[in-house]
């Protein structure tokens, strides 16, 4: 566990849920509605309990989305909050049920959103079918509210569980009310035309652990779901391929190439990718977690037989003998790879500067009932607005991919790596 997780998860309400592994889904179909598309100056806030929540610790959703798109610019704010329902009843803090709706209406004016991702339905679930008017009157209450933002609303299905086995408890009970729960938000979605993105299934592993302690996705779980939300999100894998051959011939996608220099035993050539990637497998990940990503793939074809290495920026990536570099050779490392985690952990420090702006760990002192002591201070919670900003700034950079010089050579002309 890195530290930015270490520092999000002490305060976060312990509360149990168990999150799916059935198979990988094509992306459901979006209505009603109009489809999601993250537009250039859009804001989204992220808006939910603990599955919400824990988006923010591993950022590779975010990295996702923000990579999609290199040439817009879109901020991203997680309100999160575990415990959390569509009464905002975590945000209450030492307050009434009505303080906690009004923080979390607040919460949401304090992103400027144009555009809300909205995902309850797991906590309120629990109570059974005789709950469901209360969190269906819940719903259309928070909805009623966030309409006065202006931004456009989009409702996400709350994730069932797994069976584990014993000694865990069997969810299909559980099951079944959520099932009731996502079909009354599904409805709710269709009488206000608003768009309604199912997550069940999500992503399914069988012999690789994707979450820890039956509850939470691991780091190695959220690598993996990522892409499955993104496409849901309007984000589909886009193929990456590199097509050469040493006589002239070339095709690419998901990239422009330039330069190409093709010798009888050397190519070289400029490769920029239309977006970056995501990240290399977190640490203590499977040890074929990098070939379960998308693909990328790399052929040079008329090459002499023998034994080559495939530089990128001069520093040594592969190696492979020339029949090997003809069927295509897998990408799973190299900077452009560097590049996104620097952009995932960029995008971990911003949300850990907009998590302590707007959920201040001492804000009973600053805030509450004993701010008579050291309320002077809430003068200095601003003051993060301008370093939030000034992440914003470098994931603005980091977004775009850059240009990287390919080499392809026999490995007797450059010796040992």
């Amino acid at each position: 566990m890195d530290s930015l997780s270490f520092r999000f998860r002490r305060r976060a309400v312990v509360f149990v849920l168990l999150l799916p592994l059935a198979a990988l889904a094509p992306v459901h179909a979006v209505e009603p509605g109009a489809a999601v598309e993250l537009r250039d100056g859009d804001r989204v806030t992220l808006l939910g309990a603990a599955f919400v929540e824990r988006l923010q610790n591993h950022g590779y959703l975010e990295t996702l989305l923000t990579a999609a798109h290199p040439d817009r610019h879109v901020l991203f704010r997680n309100l999160g909050w575990s415990g959390d329902t569509v009464e905002g009843i975590s945000r209450a803090v030492f307050g009434s049920p009505q303080d906690g709706f009004e923080r979390l209406v607040s919460d949401v004016s304090l992103t400027k959103p144009t555009m809300i991702l909205i995902c309850y339905g797991d906590n309120e679930a629990h109570v059974g079918l005789e709950g469901l008017p209360t969190f269906v009157a819940g719903l259309s209450r928070l909805l009623d509210a966030l309409e006065k933002t202006g931004a456009r609303l989009v409702l996400l299905s709350p994730v069932e569980r797994e069976a584990l086995g014993p000694p865990l408890p069997d969810p299909q009970q559980y099951n079944e009310s959520l099932r009731v729960y996502r079909e009354a938000i599904q409805n709710t979605a269709a009488d206000r035309g608003l768009t309604y993105l199912e997550l069940n299934p999500l992503v399914e592993s069988k012999h690789e652990p994707l979450i820890s302690n039956t509850v939470h996705f691991t780091p190695y779980g959220h690598w993996r779901a990522a892409p499955a939300i993104a496409e849901r999100l309007g984000v589909a894998p886009t193929p990456w391929s590199i097509d050469i051959h040493v006589h002239g011939e070339q095709k690419t996608s998901g990239v422009d190439v330039a330069d190409v220099n093709a010798a009888r035993e050397r190519v070289t050539f400029e490769a920029a990718d239309h977006r970056l990637p995501l990240p290399a497998p977190p640490p203590y990940s499977p040890e074929a977690a990098a070939m379960a990503g998308p693909q990328r793939t790399l052929t040079v074809r008329g090459l002499p037989p023998g034994k080559y290495r495939l530089l990128i920026d001069g520093k040594p990536q592969l190696t492979a003998v020339a029949s090997e570099f003809a069927e295509g050779v897998r990408l799973a490392t190299g900077p452009q790879f560097d590049q996104a985690e620097t952009l995932r952990r960029t995008i971990g420090e911003k949300n850990e500067l907009f998590f302590h702006r707007y959920r201040p760990q001492n804000e009973t002192y600053l805030f509450l009932f004993r701010k008579h002591e050291q309320g002077n201070n809430a003068v200095e919670i601003p003051q993060f607005d301008p370093l939030i900003e000034a992440k914003e700034k470098e994931i603005a950079t980091l977004r775009k991919p850059r240009k990287h010089e390919y080499e392809i050579a026999p490995i007797r002309e450059i010796g040992p790596p």
